[in-house]
């Protein structure tokens, strides 16, 4: 029965890459066959610590080694088909993908079949060069991905059958896909609903309007009822982001901000006046009870 690498070495599984090389260095030098020459044993305990070494002393070969013990050499991870490792990728996105969803063609590291052994781990009946006797090398492959329209920041894709390929031809892990959306400079995003900050003038505010404004995904028509006042949300239904589960749209919240004209000339001022007359108005009424302290 094939002793644990750990044991040969005499290292405990926790070892840090120093103390794995400390270990082998003293076993090579007490059992070397250039010191054993006539020692069959001597020469046997060469080869296993040798082997133990390469396998330890690869951080990919020991994580292997540690989950899936000697299967690795003798294959018996491919009769129990363990399935790979899921690969975990960060995607940059702009605001427009989120609106219109997008097709990406990520470059994702991880561990595909090995060709030149076909995932058995061997040549012949040596110990394949090329991956190390894994069965998986690494490698950097290219992989399509859809991101639906409404992803959030944090918002993950599961890509099924897209992560690391098992070890000697087991099946591979997920591929998850997590998002971060830039930041707009006009809207602001609160979950699927888009808020925003429109100017009108003081006539339109007085008379009402129906004016365009900007939306996620084009133009649309807001009306301004008359006697708007400035800070009024006015909400349009139907036109924010779209809900990630499909079932619809958010809304578009749109703040509006009044803008007083200014530079008046002397026609224009007497004009003013004229309005204040003819609509005189007492904004500041209702704190006439306030005057003289708190009540």
């Amino acid at each position: 029965m094939r002793r644990d690498y750990y044991a040969v070495l005499g290292v405990v599984s926790t070892a840090e890459l120093r103390e794995v090389r400390q270990a082998y260095r003293r076993l090579a030098r007490q059992y070397s066959p250039d010191v054993n020459f006539w020692d069959a044993r001597a020469r046997d305990l060469f080869g296993e610590i040798e082997e133990a070494y390469r396998v330890l002393s690869d951080p990919a070969a020991r994580a292997m080694y540690d989950q899936f013990g000697h299967a690795l050499r003798d294959g018996a991870a491919l009769a129990a088909g363990r399935r790979g490792e899921d690969v975990h990728v960060t995607v940059q996105l702009e605001f427009a993908d989120v609106v219109r969803g997008t097709s990406l063609r990520l470059e994702v590291p991880r561990f595909s079949p090995c060709a030149k052994c076909g995932a058995t781990g061997v040549v012949g009946d040596a110990r394949c060069p090329s991956c190390g006797g894994r069965g998986v090398r690494r490698a950097v492959d290219p992989v399509s991905v859809t991101i639906p329209a409404g992803v959030d920041s944090g918002s993950q894709i599961r890509v099924r059958g897209e992560g690391s390929a098992g070890p000697f031809g087991g099946p591979r892990g997920d591929l998850i896909v997590s998002t971060r959306v830039q930041e707009h400079p006009f809207f602001e995003r609160k979950g699927d609903s888009i808020h925003c900050e429109i100017p009108i003038s003081v006539w339109e505010a007085i008379l009402g309007a129906r004016i365009r404004v900007p939306t996620p995904s084009g133009e649309a028509v807001l009306v301004i009822p008359s006697g708007t006042t400035g800070g009024q949300v006015l909400r349009l239904r139907g036109q924010g982001l779209p809900k990630l589960s499909g079932d619809g749209l958010g809304d578009l919240h749109v703040t509006v901000r009044i803008e007083i004209p200014t530079g008046l000339d002397s026609r224009t001022h007497e004009l003013v006046r004229e309005l204040e007359r003819l609509m005189p108005l007492e904004p500041r009424t209702a704190l006439e009870r306030y005057r003289g302290g708190a009540t």
